[in-house]
């Protein structure tokens, strides 16, 4: 124990070593205010840690489940083991804040919970609590904390804003987080953490800057600030036509540590917006610089000002991003206004320039639709700002609008005098209008949207009257190749190894193949016509090869039917009368010979039955005859009836399995390898759906967009139309693995267009914030 008072004790000695060399680069003043307030919030930060450990251990006897309750135990144990250092650590990240490095408005992290919020993420729990509370600090404490930085802005030789002010919330609350960011806590236990900072010590900082504000005035820095703020706000407003008197204060001025005079300062901070480098002092100005930000109403004004000036067409469709900031800084000067942006809208034109970064680099889209769509910026900004829906709802219409005109773009193609192509030159007319026309109303995008889906539809229906006819050919063509194959692969288990008469062979041929194949296209290997039709093929094989005379009755008794639905076949088949009675006869004949032969089997069979008894009745008995009469007996015996070999028929259930077996034989291109199964690329094209949008390359320069018309599964056949429904290409299914692998087809994100782009910024914004989870 005594070690670890040691060990303690020197790293706090090593520490306020630290401190004092960095304090002989600050000025006193500031020096000062730093140890105030890191003394404070120690203090503070210790009571936080004693309320959350009442507060966990009354969560975790309440816990719903034993995983739960274990991770709120655990917490209490390593907060209770932890705090001294976190407390610590908190207190020397507050010191060290006061060592400011360069920032700029535009350098901020302009991704914050709030931007998160309007798209409601709930996975990042964490960070909207950290950005709530700091905006709430930020609106209770906004005047005193102007105090602060506009002092900080006379001692130090950067310039102050809202994020990197030492003692403005964001820095406070980076502070703690940075902090506790070691420990391993259940998340429960993590925002429990964070509530109680925020009940502690965020709620009071109006004591810390109420302090620090006096000790700036202890130490004579701007003592007169709050009566100087409080008459400029009573002062009355001079004409926007009037040149302002003063100018902005040089740079020397704000590095000294001697306090400015009244007029200098009011003239420089209040009066001119202190906006370095702005013409005049107009222009944009940092929020919390003592600027009150600008209304919704006025800002939407400044916005409609601006949409009114976007170029109804950029040169060579030039894609071009918008910089609002920018654009606004420009306004502002125009009309000699200075104005600060609320956080929230400052985080809506990040968002929103993001999402069109995103749709201006979306290789789904040709140059020219992009360059259109980029148009809209302004104006679904305007909604944004207006409507903070915008961003979590899907049926908004403007957002339908927008998905509507790049689903419609996907397979468009830019080529010679695009300008004139029906497509582009409707999407160029619906942005005109909504430039033209939107104000505050959305309900033009509602009226655009039928209008445009109205034209659509015509569009869609000439193509895909003409991609119908493409798809049902090929289908066809495949029904009938499936159909040859399965009758075949009947045919072929039935007549194998087997000796048939001519007549019958020509029933088969001739007559049941054509019927098979006719039922094959018209109802499928599924239905009772194949079953019935398959079944009368090998009823008719069974009886020329049917064992004789042991199936005469049952030969005797299928024949009337079989002739039944051998005449219902020749009248499917339209055989001609001539052919029919010839076949009818010849195959009267076989079984008239059949019969034939069955009586003469039977008679044999019967006659070597009486030999055979008499031999056995002489064996016992004396022999009736003289010898000399056996060679006259056996003079009489008729000649042997020799039965046939019969190959065993296949049964309808191993008929059936031989039809599902029957492969379609497709000609593979030359030259294109084999794949296994097993192969991803295989695998893919099991999974692409019909519809989907693909970029097919043709040698180096030709390439081109095609959608996924249909899949012919009897012969694994794809067929690629454009958007005008015209097939443009075909693939076996090797061929088109093949393809995928080689990046020949490349699929396209045919989704909705901004619910694409949502993703990708709440993607970015994860990644640029994730440590804070």
């Amino acid at each position: 124990m005594k070690d670890s008072n040691n060990v303690v004790s020197m790293q706090g000695a090593q520490r306020e070593q630290r401190e004092m060399k960095r304090s002989s680069q600050l000025p006193a003043a500031v020096v000062a205010v730093r140890d105030r307030s890191r003394a404070l919030l120690l203090e503070q930060a210790k009571l936080v840690f004693a309320k959350v450990d009442d507060s966990l251990f009354a969560m975790a006897e309440k816990a719903h489940g034993q995983n739960e309750q274990d991770g709120l135990f655990q917490a209490l144990r390593l907060l209770r083991v932890e705090r001294r250092k976190v407390v610590e650590q908190f207190a020397d990240n507050v010191a060290q804040a006061f060592h400011v490095r360069e920032s700029s408005i535009d350098g901020d992290d302009p991704y914050s919970a709030d931007s998160l919020s309007l798209v409601h993420n709930d996975d990042l729990e964490q960070l909207v609590a950290i950005d709530t509370m700091v905006a709430s600090a930020k609106r209770d404490f906004a005047e005193p904390l102007t105090e602060i930085s506009l002092r900080l802005n006379t001692l130090l030789s950067v310039k102050i804003y809202d994020k990197n002010n030492p003692l403005g919330p964001d820095s406070i609350c980076d502070a703690f987080v940075e902090a506790s960011r070691g420990l391993d806590l259940h998340i429960r236990a993590r925002l429990t953490l964070l509530k109680k900072f925020e009940q502690l010590v965020m709620v009071n900082l109006g004591k810390l800057y109420e302090q620090c504000n006096d000790l700036f005035v202890e130490q004579g820095v701007l003592p007169s600030l709050k009566q100087q703020r409080r008459a400029a706000r009573q002062r009355p407003v001079a004409p926007a036509s009037r040149p302002l008197s003063g100018g902005v204060p040089s740079q020397g001025q704000y590095h000294s540590t001697a306090s400015p005079t009244a007029g200098q300062y009011v003239e420089g901070h209040l009066g001119a917006g202190h906006a370095a480098g702005v013409s005049g002092g107009h222009g944009l100005v940092p929020l919390g610089s003592g600027v009150a930000p600008m209304g919704a109403q006025d800002l939407l004004s400044h916005l409609g000002a601006l949409q009114s000036h976007v170029p109804q067409s950029y040169a060579d469709g030039e894609i071009q991003l918008l910089n609002v900031n920018s654009l606004l800084q420009e306004r502002l000067v125009e009309v000699r206004q200075s104005a600060a942006l609320a956080k929230m809208d400052s985080d809506v034109i990040k968002l929103v320039e993001m999402l069109f970064s995103f749709i201006l680099e979306d290789r789904n889209l040709a140059e020219p639709i992009k360059s259109q769509l980029g148009r809209l910026q302004l104006p679904l900004l305007k909604v944004a700002i207006g409507d903070r829906s915008f961003f979590s709802k899907g049926g908004h219409p403007a957002r339908k609008l927008l998905n509507e005109l790049a689903d419609a773009s996907t397979g468009w193609q830019a080529k010679d005098n695009y300008e004139s192509d029906p497509l582009f030159k409707k999407i160029s007319e619906v942005v005109a209008r909504v430039l033209a026309e939107f104000d505050r109303d959305i309900n033009i995008f509602s009226l655009l949207l039928e209008s445009f889906r109205e034209f659509i539809q015509r569009e869609r229906k000439r193509a895909e009257r003409l991609e119908q006819r493409i798809v049902d050919e090929a289908d066809g063509k495949a029904k009938t190749q499936a159909a040859r194959a399965r009758v075949a692969a009947v045919m072929d288990a039935l007549m194998a190894e087997r000796d048939l008469p001519p007549v019958v062979s020509e029933w088969l041929e001739k007559v049941w193949a054509n019927m098979l194949f006719l039922t094959c296209i018209k109802e499928g290997t599924d239905s009772e016509s194949w079953s019935r039709d398959v079944r009368t093929a090998r009823d008719l094989v069974w009886s020329v090869h049917a064992p004789m005379p042991d199936s005469r009755k049952q030969l005797l008794g299928l024949l009337p039917t079989l002739q039944e639905r051998l005449k219902a076949g020749v009248e499917v088949v339209s055989l001609n009368t001539f052919d029919a009675r010839r076949m009818f006869t010849g195959l009267k004949e076989v079984y008239r010979e059949r019969f034939a032969l069955a009586q003469r089997i039977a008679e044999e069979r019967s006659q070597k039955a009486l030999e055979q008894a008499r031999k056995e009745t002489e064996t016992h008995t004396p022999l009736a005859t003289p010898v000399e009469e056996a060679p006259e007996v056996a003079a009489v015996a008729a000649p042997e009836v020799v039965e046939p070999v019969v190959v065993e028929l296949p049964q309808m259930e191993e008929l059936e399995q031989v039809v599902a077996a029957a492969e379609l034989h497709v000609e593979e291109k030359a030259g294109v390898e084999a794949m296994p199964e097993s192969d991803s690329y295989w695998q893919q094209t099991y999974r692409l759906a019909q519809g989907s949008w693909f970029e097919l390359k043709r040698g180096d320069e030709e390439q081109f967009r095609c959608r996924l018309a249909a899949v012919i599964k009897d012969i694994d056949q794809f067929i690629f139309v454009n958007r005008n429904g015209a097939k443009v290409a075909e693939f076996t299914r090797l061929e088109l693995a093949h393809a995928l692998r080689n990046a020949q087809l490349m699929p396209l994100d045919d989704g909705m267009l901004f619910e694409r782009a949502l993703q990708s910024v709440i993607g970015t914004v994860r990644k640029s914030r994730g440590e804070m989870k």
